[in-house]
């Protein structure tokens, strides 16, 4: 565990791309970009709160709304079905009036411009107009599989309109580090390539 505050990590977090974490953590960490954002939002940087859902079925994220805090990202193990939606509009603006940054789902939703307009990121692998069953069962927060990466309740991803990188809890002061070092290094590099010193 790291001694940071959540308010630095999240500082620090925000001003990385998920594509210079993933280098820090060897090219890993990385979600499927089958999962990808359902409107052009500007990112999200938040810690997971964790669901693990019976296909098609969103009953227990009814229940996981109030267990929100500000800054979460709502990440859902949703087995990758894309043919009944997990979320919508209206679940979508409860969980984000209880403090939710982000969804991000191995599955679908729908209302895609209610999630557009209300702001909040959605990454899903597909849109459905299909709604979910709600019988269960599922679980909350436990480690999660989703988009071939196991997110556990707590780490931190971030995303942007590339992906999202998930930087597990225990390793974020060391990811942060080396993130910053390779967002350096492009700068450099960038700089001298538009001064004419670079090819």
């Amino acid at each position: 565990m790291t001694d940071l505050p959540d308010s630095e990590i999240r500082r620090r977090l925000t001003a990385l791309a998920p594509s210079q974490l993933s280098d820090a953590m060897g090219r890993l960490n990385v979600v499927d970009s089958g999962i990808a954002p359902m409107w052009p939002s500007p990112g999200f940087v938040g810690r997971a709160v964790t669901a693990y859902v019976a296909p098609g079925d969103n009953k227990v994220l009814h229940e996981l709304v109030p267990d929100l805090a500000e800054g979460d990202v709502v990440v859902v193990n949703g087995s990758g079905v894309t043919n009944r939606a997990l979320l919508g509009g209206i679940i979508a603006e409860r969980m984000q009036r209880h403090g939710a940054v982000a969804v991000v789902l191995d599955g679908a939703i729908r209302d895609a411009l209610e999630f557009e307009e209300i702001g909040l990121p959605a990454y899903a692998r597909a849109v459905s107009p299909a709604g979910p069953y709600r019988n269960g069962p599922g679980r909350l927060h436990e480690a999660v599989a989703i988009g071939n990466v196991v997110v556990h309740p707590g780490d931190w991803l971030v995303g942007d309109r590339d992906g999202i990188a998930v930087v597990p809890q225990g390793e974020v002061a060391e990811v942060l580090a080396g993130a910053e070092a390779k967002r350096e290094s492009e700068e450099k590099q960038l700089s001298e390539l538009r001064a004419g010193l670079l090819d």
